[in-house]
């Protein structure tokens, strides 16, 4: 059987010689043609980009609208009337949740899509690439990245709806009686009208929220539950604060692309100024947040404590804690990381000075779940048995992250052709 083998692989071993043959051949050629067009030319035309970028994958809203393949857009008046099919299902039942998706899949298309005819400046598409890759060495290090140029924010704007959806998502999910949440979240949230449940104005904040992706949110879920329950809307005032300022303009067509296809005139977004996370609520930056913090009844926070975590660790949190403090009685609080590791800093914030606080977690950690006590007599933040043997896991998970850095790791860039 070895003889037989052997002769078996001697035709396919004399392919692979006469290839390596072609090759060095290939390879000498190249080498003399260099030689005769001089080194200048030739290397040119095998030039390595710099620039370190995460590439989108074909998935991508940018990748789609530069290759024209970008699917049937639903009009508002299609949307209204496929959220008027789902009137009989119950809330919190699988099929609910079903129309939901399918609903909110195509609302989110339409409002991006809009978006993408509505931006202050156009989307650079490279330039994007490049902050996406900052992003994820932001969380890595604990260190903002910079939003500074006006074509990676329009990118940004277009290819980060998934933190819409997915803040819509948890909200809508509260619906369901079998899903987990700690009880006050549960209390509370029946109250917005994400669930239809409020008919007075609701005001949000959405610190480091630029270009309004939690207004979408907000929007998304209000319209819809609004809609199935077959109840009036209720007016959603959301101001969006951020370190970077160039986000304004962006906020404004934010709004407008969401108020417009959900036609939902009631439902407002503005931008409100500056803020940092990284300073005390009475700083100068932070008037504006100051300001609002009487009336808000929702606090929304994505993406942003991971990147200053460095910041927020010499300042003791200082911002979170005088948000804490004079936050309105049941003021409610949703805190979103792509890791969990930021969390046990926060709650013990919270243990030493913030007894006032109920603390849950959902996604496995992703969303941290807040809620100040209207009850004057809590002497220590509230959390379950469940949260708190996850809080342990979330330090555990910070411990490994803090060894790989100090081993030398670094976030590495897609290895172009050719690099």
């Amino acid at each position: 059987s070895t003889s037989c083998t052997l002769l078996q692989l001697t035709p396919f071993l004399y392919i692979r010689s006469i290839q390596n043959i072609m090759k060095f051949e290939l390879i000498s050629a190249l080498f003399v043609g260099a030689q005769l067009i001089g080194p200048h030319n030739f290397v040119s035309s095998y030039a390595v980009e710099t620039t370190k970028r995460k590439r989108l994958g074909r998935n991508s809203f940018l990748q789609k609208q530069e290759r024209g393949t970008i699917r049937d857009i639903a009009l508002p008046e299609e949307l209204k009337e496929l959220a008027s099919t789902f009137v009989n299902r119950n809330p919190g039942s699988h099929s609910y949740w079903k129309g939901w998706k399918q609903w909110s899949t195509l609302a989110l298309d339409s409002i991006r899509y809009d978006l993408s005819h509505n931006l202050p400046y156009p989307a650079d598409k490279a330039k994007f690439e490049n902050l996406f890759f900052r992003l994820g060495v932001a969380a890595d290090v604990g260190q903002m990245p910079s939003f500074s140029d006006p074509g990676a924010r329009s990118g940004y704007a277009l290819e980060f709806f998934a933190r819409a959806r997915n803040l819509a998502d948890l909200y809508i999910d509260a619906f369901n009686p079998s899903y987990v949440f700690p009880a006050c979240w549960v209390d509370s949230m029946n109250k917005t009208p994400m669930l239809a449940g409020v008919e007075e104005p609701y005001h949000i904040v959405s610190l480091g929220g630029g270009p309004g992706f939690d207004f979408v949110a907000a929007g998304l879920a209000s319209a819809f539950s609004a809609d199935t329950l077959e109840k009036a809307p209720t007016a959603i005032k959301a101001t969006i604060l951020d370190y970077e300022e160039g986000w304004g303009d962006l906020v404004g067509a934010m709004g407008r692309s969401t108020s417009d296809v959900l036609q939902q005139p009631n439902f407002s977004c503005k931008w409100g100024g500056k803020c940092d996370i990284t300073k005390a609520l009475d700083h100068h930056s932070n008037q504006a947040c100051l300001e609002a913090v009487s009336s808000t009844q929702l606090w929304t926070c994505q993406y942003c404590v991971a990147e200053n975590a460095n910041l927020l660790r010499e300042s003791n949190y200082v911002f979170f804690r005088d948000l804490f403090e004079n936050a309105k009685d049941g003021a409610m609080f949703v805190l979103t990381e792509t890791h969990p590791r930021i969390w046990p800093d926060l709650c013990d914030l919270m243990e030493k000075h913030c007894p006032y606080m109920q603390i849950g977690f959902n996604k496995k950690g992703r969303e941290m779940l807040l809620r100040k006590s209207m009850n004057s007599k809590q002497t220590k933040p509230l959390m379950s048995k469940e949260d708190r043997l996850l809080l342990g896991k979330f330090e555990d998970i910070g411990r490994y992250h803090e060894r790989k850095i100090d081993a030398g790791y670094m976030r590495q860039s897609h290895k172009s052709r050719g690099s």
